[in-house]
């Protein structure tokens, strides 16, 4: 019985990797873990299956426009995005995780790619822009 204190203890000491409210989820980050309720407030989109171990009415909410405000160039409003006050909406701005090289900039778009917003490595950074 003694030989298994060791892998008991390891197994107990790892971090849980289920979602909370209020997380990022979504293939690119682009969404966080909040109510469905809250979801459709916000005029978003909720999809299942991307905050696993939460009830039922919560879901991966995304919405277009709304990013960590930190992200923002444009005029920031609280209270418009799920997920509370960590993200925020950017007046005039969206905003996707992905390859740094598929965020094109024109004078329309004036896309631009931000560092530390997007889980992963070089591979995987914020691009913000207008849409058309």
């Amino acid at each position: 019985m003694l030989a298994l204190a060791p892998l008991t203890l390891l197994l107990t000491s790892l971090p849980a990797l289920a979602l909370n409210w209020g997380d990022r989820c979504g293939f690119s980050q682009d969404g966080v873990c909040d109510s469905t309720a809250r979801c459709d407030e916000t005029g978003g989109y909720n999809y299942q299956g991307a905050c696993p171990d939460l009830p039922d009415n919560v879901r991966c909410c995304v919405k277009s426009g709304c990013m960590h405000p930190g992200a923002c160039p444009g005029t920031v409003q609280y209270g418009l995005c799920p997920g509370g006050g960590d993200t925020v909406y950017c007046e005039g701005w969206s905003a996707w995780c992905g390859a740094p090289s598929a965020c094109k900039w024109t004078e329309a778009s004036q896309a631009r790619v931000l560092n530390g917003f997007c889980p992963g490595g070089e591979d995987n950074k914020l691009c913000v822009y207008k849409p058309n």
